[in-house]
């Protein structure tokens, strides 16, 4: 196949476009980044997390709470970033994932109550995942020629006029 073909109309290359090295290292420093500031942040959440569980009446079931909602976090995330890949996206995974990363900085939020800079600290680290994570979902999403948000088709006008 030539150039010419690879390359689709008006000249941007196709999804399947080879990637240099230069796009893999980049690939690894944007991974290792990833996986820094979630190591980071679930290291910090688990303190606070564990500590409000103590206090919450948890008893020893509040040393494993917090592994419980931070590994929730990364195997939903990981299975949509997965199944988006392989095209059969599935949105309640990726909607799971942000309720429970909403509610690892409530709690983390709850642990620094009543200091504002201290909650709003709280959740710059989960914000930073799910921005990163979203990220690659978009990139496999284009890669893969999925429109990325699109969870279903559209009603048509007449099953609303029908049926309002």
């Amino acid at each position: 196949m030539g150039e010419s073909q690879q390359r689709g109309t008006a000249g941007s290359t196709t999804p399947a476009a080879k990637l240099g090295r230069a796009h893999r290292i980049l690939i690894g420093v944007v991974v290792a980044g990833a996986l820094v500031i979630a190591g980071i942040g679930f290291a910090g959440s688990y303190a606070a997390v564990r500590e409000l569980a103590l206090k919450k009446g948890f008893g020893n079931f509040a040393y494993v709470f917090p592994i419980g909602i931070d590994a929730g976090i990364c195997v939903l995330l990981a299975l949509d970033l997965l199944l988006t890949w392989i095209r059969i996206p599935f949105p309640l995974l990726r909607q799971t994932a942000w309720l429970l990363t909403v509610a690892t900085i409530a709690f983390n939020g709850a642990a620094a109550w009543p200091d504002p800079l201290g909650v709003g600290m709280h959740a710059v680290i989960p914000v930073l995942f799910v921005v990163s994570v979203e990220a690659a979902r978009h990139a496999i999403g284009r890669i893969a020629d999925i429109t990325a948000d699109k969870h279903m088709e559209g009603v048509r006008l007449t099953r609303w006029l029908l049926s309002p």
